[in-house]
């Protein structure tokens, strides 16, 4: 009953303008739902000039064929500093350093995307004829790096100023703002939704929504604990709950079937934004009926370097980790419990030289799995076809992209 009240509840406000506006623009029409068998990749530039989101048609061997790159109409963040080894201060590149900043809608409509050098959220409505944004609204707060999504219910996490893995107690707190995402594509902020999610030294890296949306999940880096926020029938979430990380260092998070999540743990980060070498590792937990973490699998190893993204296939029968350190792709069987088993340390190598890869994006067929990289300083996508026993077998390579690239999504 609290579901459907909950939904009930949120459609009231928005049912009457989302019907004005289908009504007199037809944008997300039933033409443009009949999109191409042909999948979709798409990668967010994240330059600091002006954002944009690279559009690829995916083919059905899961090569890759650049179709449009769309301005979000906001501004990137650009590139981090060069790290240290390269006479920099380091841990650039990397320019966000957070899971789903770019995020696919369930049913396929709309991508949503944080726009960190102007403090917006972009909204592009998928169409037969590409990308088209609809909507464009402040953040909420400073510096929006991920984004949680949920029927009609959406969330931003705001890290309060550009990522450090050596923060200042001076600078803002990191916060969490909510919106109602109606079936126009338009956003509307939810009054007095704006909550701290921790101190301004935690460096959070991702939000999610639970498997039914009842909770609201938030990884804190540097302090080793995972937040937790119930969410209430008028969309606001109520008192944090502060969790210990069973690994230090929780960075990505997925969620998948009957209330299973996976946290991607870095080990150690620091200035370097590089983990202790060869001890990343992966934690599954079970969401409990009174809104705590239950742990399944503590720690499973991945035998690799800062394993900070984390994926669940469509299925639940995989989980992937990319390897910051490493530049290496982990694989993992999940069993119907959660619990994980090594499959590969090194299920796939992201480039030659030096590779960072970021976060991941699986198809939900099952079938493809494409990774963001920064390849010998400039931006990149791998793909990998996911064989029936988990493992990876490359299929597409495209590089020359900005180096500022961060999110991925596939259909």
């Amino acid at each position: 009953m609290k579901a459907i009240s909950a939904v009930s509840f949120r459609i009231m406000l928005v049912v009457l303008t989302s019907w004005l506006f289908l009504s007199s623009q037809g944008i997300a029409g039933a033409e443009d739902e009949k999109l191409s068998e042909n999948g979709r990749v798409y990668v967010m530039a994240n330059e600091m000039k002006g954002n944009e989101i690279i559009e690829f048609w995916r083919t059905a061997e899961g090569g890759l064929v650049e179709m449009d790159r769309v301005p979000t109409g906001g501004l990137g963040s650009g590139p981090g500093p060069l790290p240290a080894a390269f006479g920099g201060p380091g841990p650039g590149p990397l320019p966000l350093n957070s899971q789903d900043s770019l995020v696919l809608t369930k049913d396929g409509r709309f991508l949503l995307a944080v726009n960190a050098g102007s403090n917006e959220v972009s909204v592009l409505a998928i169409t037969r004829n590409g990308l088209r944004v609809v909507d464009k609204v402040p953040s909420g707060g400073e510096f929006p790096i991920s984004i949680a999504h949920h029927d009609e219910l959406v969330y931003v996490l705001n890290a309060g100023g550009p990522k450090s893995f050596n923060p200042s107690p001076s600078r803002l707190a990191p916060s969490i703002t909510g919106f109602i995402l109606n079936s126009a594509g338009k956003l509307h902020a939810i009054p007095d939704s704006t909550r701290i999610t921790g101190s301004p030294i935690s460096v959070p890296a991702d939000v999610v929504f639970s498997p039914d949306g009842d909770l609201l999940i938030v990884s804190e880096v540097m302090t080793n604990s995972i937040d937790i926020f119930p969410v209430g029938q008028d969309g606001r979430i109520r008192e944090r709950l502060n969790v210990p990380s069973v690994g230090p260092s929780p960075f990505g998070i997925t969620v998948g079937r009957h209330q299973i999540l996976a946290v991607a743990e870095g080990h150690a980060i620091g200035t370097e934004g590089i983990g202790i070498p060869n001890q990343a590792s992966v934690s599954t937990y079970r969401l409990t009926d009174d809104n705590t973490l239950e742990p399944i699998s503590r720690g499973a190893p991945t035998t690799q370097t800062a394993g900070l993204w984390v994926r669940f296939t469509a299925n639940g029968r995989f989980a992937y980790s990319s390897n910051l350190g490493s530049g290496t792709i982990s694989s993992f069987s999940v069993s119907a419990h959660g619990e994980l088993s090594l499959l590969a340390g090194v299920a796939a190598i992201t480039g030659q030289g030096i590779s960072l890869p970021l976060d991941m994006g699986i198809t939900p067929n099952n079938r493809f799995l494409y990774v963001n990289a920064i390849n010998s300083f400039a931006g990149a996508i791998v793909g990998y076809r996911i064989n029936d026993d988990g493992s990876l077998t490359e299929v597409a390579a495209v590089n020359g992209l900005p180096i500022s690239i961060e999110g991925i999504a596939a259909r």
